[in-house]
């Protein structure tokens, strides 16, 4: 990490601190990671806790632990999408039927791509349906079978079945499979761990998910998406593993125009379009592959000007393009229960103090 600079308060970063050891105390999470960047230097990381608590206690938590980011995932594999565009092989305001046709059948044929990475497709959202199939040889029949709630553009719908569908768009406009794209273009040039599948030599550094008492392990090292597990563990919705640092630095080359350590990732163009506000057809504003930075997650002092994620694992990363910031939060908090929701009053306060260390220099 960088020596800090004077676009932060070093005594207000200590109240950070404090607040990740106090989630920690407070049984928010087992443990986490933070960190926060400010114009493509990381000026503050910081571990808390311990990975594991159940059945027997593990850790410390490790700075460079790899936690299942699970809907971090999407706007990661957005930067997949954004690569297509730039090599000319699709639009946002394509049909998604171009690449789906045995999705696009009836009023779903005026289903566009800029519907699915903005939750506006229309598809009804069933999230029990990967318990009715054993295989993903006929949950994908089934996901690609579902209705319409209502028309494309009418309203906003979250559903990861919108990054399901974006994951095999995007494997067959360009020829490879999501995973592959990635690492080839995108994790490899810029030298980071993150990925699908993570190999066992990674493992120690994964911290477990939700433990199972029936079965008496937790998943680990596995993605904890019971439809990504279907997959194979690849999709755009979810599936990724990745450590804090991996998304700093994943932030921050998109806020310094597609550009990492001198290696050109994607376009100054398709960075710029990626980390902007655009309005949808219902004149809402939010980002391509991103969600509206609500105040109940990112706090009301970073929310007003901020693009951001979150995962059900306990995940959150925030992008405020204007002030060239980035900031992290990863948790175990499904662990050893997924039933602690503890963090949807923790993230916005975590928020609140990291955009008060800032200094505005």
């Amino acid at each position: 990490m960088n020596q800090v600079s004077s676009a932060v308060d070093e005594t207000r970063l200590a109240r950070v601190r404090w607040m990740m050891n106090k989630g920690v105390e407070d049984g928010v999470f087992p443990g986490a990671v933070a960190a926060v960047a400010h114009n493509g230097d990381m000026i503050f990381e910081h571990a808390a806790g311990r990975q594991q608590t159940a059945p027997e206690p593990r850790g410390p938590m490790p700075v460079d632990a790899m936690f299942d980011l699970a809907s971090l995932t999407k706007p990661i594999s957005g930067i997949a999408l954004m690569l297509c565009i730039e090599d000319g092989l699709l639009a946002l305001d394509d049909q998604v039927g171009r690449f789906l046709p045995e999705f696009a059948q009836g009023d779903k044929s005026a289903i566009r791509i800029r519907h699915i990475v903005s939750h506006t497709s229309g598809v009804q959202s069933n999230p029990r349906l990967h318990n009715e199939h054993k295989g993903w040889d006929t949950l994908l029949p089934a996901y690609l079978a579902l209705p319409l709630a209502g028309a494309p553009g009418s309203l906003f719908l979250y559903s990861s079945i919108n990054f399901i569908l974006l994951a095999l768009i995007i494997e067959r406009a360009s020829g490879r499979t999501l995973d592959a794209l990635l690492k080839e273009r995108v994790f490899g040039p810029m030298g980071l761990a993150i990925t699908y599948n993570p190999p066992e030599s990674l493992k120690p550094r994964i911290p477990p998910t939700d433990y199972v008492e029936a079965r008496g392990s937790s998943d680990w090292g596995v993605v904890n998406d019971k439809t990504a597990q279907k997959m194979g563990g690849v999709s755009a919705h979810a599936g990724l593993f990745g450590s804090a640092a991996d998304l700093i630095d994943l932030g921050s080359m998109l806020l310094q125009g597609g550009t990492h350590k001198g290696v050109r990732i994607m376009s100054p163009a398709a960075a710029r379009l990626f980390t902007s506000p655009w309005t949808d057809e219902r004149g809402a504003q939010r980002g391509l592959c991103w969600l509206p930075a609500s105040p109940r997650v990112y706090g009301d002092l970073l929310a007003p000007k901020a693009l951001g994620h979150t995962g059900h694992t306990g995940t959150a990363m925030c992008l405020v393009p204007a002030e060239k910031l980035v900031a992290v939060l990863l948790t175990n908090r499904v662990h050893p229960s997924r039933d602690n929701d503890r963090i949807e009053a923790f993230r916005p306060l975590f928020f609140n103090t990291v955009a008060a260390a800032l200094t505005g220099n």
